[in-house]
């Protein structure tokens, strides 16, 4: 995701090696890494009704598929924060290892107080295994420039359509774990999915020219590889449903970055594939504000904060769900006005306009087709989390200028590898 042409302390500059500043890549991992530590805690410990224990401990039995779904969530945090800490390469694994498991630690011991939730040895020790195999994987992406210098300068233009893919991600995990009660609500899943697909085959046109030894499986494979790490949780409501939507996202991905399919030529093409995700995503959003959408409520109901009755508890899943999709939605809004090169101050009056606008339209129907009904609190942090989905967007943009300009200052002759 933070794809730079090295990982090493220095940048050599007509043979002298200088210290930079800072790492853009680090940086913006660190900004994706706290997102996503703060989405884990609260996915594990939804629905948040903490309450004294009968008796305390550590279960050293667990079910394959919670195993699993730990270690699912492990491996982006293993990634992350190996690209958030520079330095040679296999210095840091074992810290990482260790870090996972402390926070594991922490998350499994407040889970003892949800009477709801099993903690268990088990789950820590997949999620040490998820990071540690999260780490090599980033190491492999960035040990070695020269090895990789070709996929960079490929990566290069569309790293932010890639940041979107990976922003994607708990999007797909929450909206399957919110379907355990409603296996129908897997087809806002399938949505997510789908946005997501079309997005990996955009980036597949888009680079065609610049990987012509690309084999036919690569776009499908990944795809794959996304799809089912973010539909584990639909695995705790049917495993065959889970095949099939992996089957649909893959199938999709592939068609449209399928050889035969024309090529994007013009060198700015994010616009023109978001247009393509989009609807995936406006459908999502459609269906996520009038589900289940039972009835017509001929009174508009209206919330200034969210229920607090037993019902309400349940609601605490959606409720992260729609914080992921406005980041989501912040980010995407922020890539469309993107390319006229304003900074975040000056885009991000604009992008919070139109996320206040759709988020109100969801509130609207919501407070006719919801059965909760609309929340002004829901709306408000929603917008939040659309400003700092547009901030986050930002910090791409800035470390795809960082990587530009580094490889534009790489010549066929340089002996030193240059870091971003």
């Amino acid at each position: 995701m933070m794809t730079s042409t090295t990982m090493d302390h220095e940048l050599y500059l007509d043979g002298r090696a200088v210290t930079p500043s800072h790492d853009s890549g680090a940086r913006l991992a660190r900004a994706l890494l706290s997102y996503l530590v703060a989405l884990t805690a609260t996915l594990l410990l939804l629905p948040f009704d903490f309450a004294l224990p009968a008796s305390y401990g550590f279960r050293f039995d667990t079910s394959p598929i919670g195993a699993l779904v730990m270690f699912g969530l492990y491996v982006p945090y293993g990634f992350l924060t190996r690209r958030a800490r520079t330095g040679r390469r296999g210095g840091h694994v074992a810290i990482i290892m260790l870090s996972a498991g402390m926070l594991a630690l922490a998350l499994e011991t407040a889970q003892l107080f949800v009477p709801a939730a099993n903690a268990s040895v088990w789950h820590l020790v997949s999620a040490v295994a998820g990071a540690a195999i999260g780490a090599v994987v980033c190491e492999r992406v960035h040990h070695d420039v020269r090895s990789t210098a070709n996929a960079a300068q490929t990566l290069l233009l569309q790293l932010p359509l890639m940041g979107l893919v990976y922003l994607l991600l708990p999007l797909l995990w929450a909206s399957a774990a919110a379907a355990q009660d409603d296996p129908s609500r897997l087809a806002l899943t399938l949505c997510v999915g789908m946005a997501g697909a079309s997005i990996l085959g955009s980036v597949a046109r888009a680079t065609r020219a610049f990987t012509p030894d690309r084999a036919w499986w690569v776009v499908p494979g990944v795809a794959a590889i996304w799809s089912s790490l973010g539909m584990l949780p639909s695995v705790l409501v049917d495993w065959r449903l889970t095949i099939g939507l992996v089957a649909a996202v893959v199938v999709f991905a592939g068609w449209r970055g399928r050889w035969s399919a024309p090529m994007f030529v013009e060198r700015r093409y994010e616009a023109r594939a978001l247009l393509v995700a989009s609807p995936f995503m406006a459908l999502y959003f459609i269906l996520a504000g009038v589900w289940p959408g039972h009835s017509f409520r001929s009174n508009p109901l209206l919330h200034l904060g969210m229920p607090t009755t037993e019902q309400g508890l349940a609601m605490a899943l959606p409720l992260l769900e729609m914080g992921i999709a406005a980041t989501i939605m912040g980010y995407m809004l922020a890539e469309f006005r993107g390319r006229n090169e304003s900074s975040f101050r000056e885009n991000g009056a604009g992008v919070v306009s139109w996320a206040c606008a759709i988020l109100l339209v969801t509130e609207a129907a919501r407070s006719v087709f919801g059965y909760e009904g609309a929340s002004l609190l829901r709306a408000a942090l929603c917008v939040l989390a659309a400003t700092y989905g547009a901030g986050l967007y930002h910090l791409q943009r800035a470390h795809v200028k960082v990587l530009a300009r580094r490889l534009g200052q790489s010549s066929p002759g340089d002996q030193h590898p240059r870091s971003a």
